[in-house]
């Protein structure tokens, strides 16, 4: 049986013949704790492209009443319209990640400190505030 230092695997870009990367990540299988595995999550490619790992469509990670298994979901292909309000959006959440980066770490920490009695992140109570601001 191999062992977690006997796998020996790099992380690689593939590239389908269109050009367009692929986006997919190896996760490890932890349901089976006497098994290491490890199997594609996200989206890896569309049927119609020569993918050698054999892993095609979208998936995603459900829980059923046997602990977390992938399920292969229709594959799609996300829409990005480039709309002026979305654009607006994309710009104030910029603002905001740029105006976070430059606080100070005691004003980080403040954050930090209330965002926790809230179950959340330093900055994401941080970026709710400036949205409710600016």
């Amino acid at each position: 049986m191999l062992t977690a230092s006997a796998i020996d695997f790099e992380l690689k870009i593939y590239t389908p013949p269109d050009g367009d990367a692929v986006n997919f990540e190896l996760v490890q299988d932890v349901a089976h704790s006497k098994l290491l595995s490890f199997y594609a999550s996200g989206k890896v490619g569309k049927p119609e492209w020569d993918n050698p790992e054999g892993h095609f469509g979208i998936y995603q990670m459900r829980m059923t009443k046997k602990g977390k298994v992938p399920i292969r979901m229709k594959f799609y292909t996300p829409t990005n319209p480039q709309t002026v309000p979305q654009q607006a959006n994309r710009s104030k959440f910029a603002d905001a990640m740029t105006a976070w980066v430059a606080l100070t770490p005691t004003a980080k920490a403040e954050y930090i400190k209330r965002a926790k009695r809230r179950n959340m992140f330093g900055h994401g109570l941080f970026i709710r505030e400036y949205f409710s601001t600016h």
